[in-house]
């Protein structure tokens, strides 16, 4: 009982493998899109060589030689204009603004074609001898080059195998056994087939799967790197590279920015009388209660301890002091709790604009001589830099 159970856990998690969502759906045909774009001109070539080839050889006398003779030189030579006209329509459709729908129709469409090409060439074939090697080469074309969905897959090769098992006894002159036996080599090939199509799918599955968990862990270090753990907010590395693209604005005249820099006055006295958990809850309510205060263009950055910056992309000088005097005066009439206690803190705010001449190193500088300024009149007040008011 508990084998039966180890294995039938075991079924429901290959079973998993082959389950289908959309996004998965969606680039999977896209794939084959782009394999059928590559691969039909190769295919192309291989069927009119094939023509020229037979064509070459001498002609045979008369009879089913003959008619074996100009018909495989005929299907050739049509397969290899269809196989170009499927290259071309595999460009036009093969761009992301195609829809799923219409891919999806052309990719089964051109599955249907292979098999097809494969049973007539294989029916063809039995004017003369007795093999199946079209068939087979086809199928595994299918098989290999298409990702095709489970299910579909186990329709479409079933349903060649039918058509072919049909008309095999159609044509020809070959004797019960002869036939018998290209039947059950049909079964065995399309069976084939559709195990090249199953492994072919799950590879593909997995491969798309080991992407995304990749995409997603690469995203989460990305955050990790650019993102302060306390409050949630971005860092001063974010914070940096955002400055540089603003410092480019700015020298190009195409914009105007003001940088803030707010630091709670007495944090000190926080943390000693609540412990650095009761500030760290502090710090966190702040920086919920600025984010909801400042534009959805502006960017709010814990620079480190009990600093924050602003940059207000777009405001003057003028509008960045009276952003900083609308926070200054919202965090004093504040009440914020911490270990269940009502606590009243208050913020010194440095304010400056960008040049276009900043660093890396010196962007916020200006900026924060003022919030230096400010601390020295008494705290709890907004300074302009110097060097704006001349």
């Amino acid at each position: 009982m508990r084998r039966l159970k180890v294995r039938l856990r075991l079924l429901r998690r290959n079973l998993r493998e082959l389950r289908v969502d959309e996004e998965l759906r969606r680039e999977a045909i896209a794939a084959s899109v782009q394999r059928i774009f590559w691969t039909a001109p190769l295919l192309a070539t291989g069927n009119l060589l094939a023509a020229a080839g037979f064509w070459l050889r001498e002609t045979p006398a008369a009879g089913n030689e003959l008619l074996w003779y100009n018909l495989i030189i005929t299907v050739n030579l049509t397969v290899s204009a269809g196989s170009v006209l499927m290259w071309l329509f595999a460009w036009k459709i093969k761009r992301p603004e195609t829809s799923t729908r219409v891919q999806t129709f052309f990719v089964y469409v051109v599955a249907v074609y292979v098999l097809s090409v494969g049973l007539t060439i294989t029916l063809i074939d039995q004017l003369v001898m007795t093999g199946i090697t079209p068939f087979l080469i086809c199928v595994v074309i299918v098989g290999t080059f298409y990702y095709l969905e489970p299910r579909n897959s186990l329709v479409l090769f079933s349903l060649a195998y039918l058509v072919f098992r049909w008309v095999l006894p159609l044509v020809g002159d070959n004797s019960v056994n002869v036939i018998h036996s290209n039947q059950v080599n049909g079964l065995i090939v399309t069976t084939l087939g559709l195990a090249l199509s199953l492994l072919g799918w799950l590879a593909f599955r997995r491969g798309i799967l080991q992407q995304r968990t990749i995409e997603g862990q690469q995203a989460k270090l990305r955050n990790l790197a650019y993102q302060d753990p306390l409050t949630g907010l971005p860092n001063r590395r974010f914070l940096d590279e955002r400055i540089k693209a603003e410092v480019s604005m700015v020298r190009g005249q195409q914009t105007q920015s003001a940088l803030l820099i707010c630091d709670i006055d007495h944090f000190k006295d926080v943390n000693d009388t609540y412990g650095h958990l009761g500030g760290d809850d502090l710090l966190r309510e702040l920086a919920e209660l600025l984010r909801k205060n400042v534009r959805a263009d502006s960017t709010l950055v814990r620079l480190g301890g009990e600093e924050f910056v602003i940059l207000a992309p777009g405001a003057t000088l003028e509008e960045g002091t009276r952003l900083a005097e609308r926070l200054r005066e919202l965090v004093e009439g504040h009440s914020f709790t911490v270990d269940g206690k009502e606590v009243r803190i208050t913020l010194s705010i440095g304010v400056s604009t960008l040049f276009g001449t900043e660093g890396a190193r010196d962007y916020y500088h200006r900026a924060d001589r003022a919030l230096y300024q400010a601390k020295a009149l008494g705290r709890n007040r907004v300074a302009v830099a110097v060097e704006q008011l001349a």
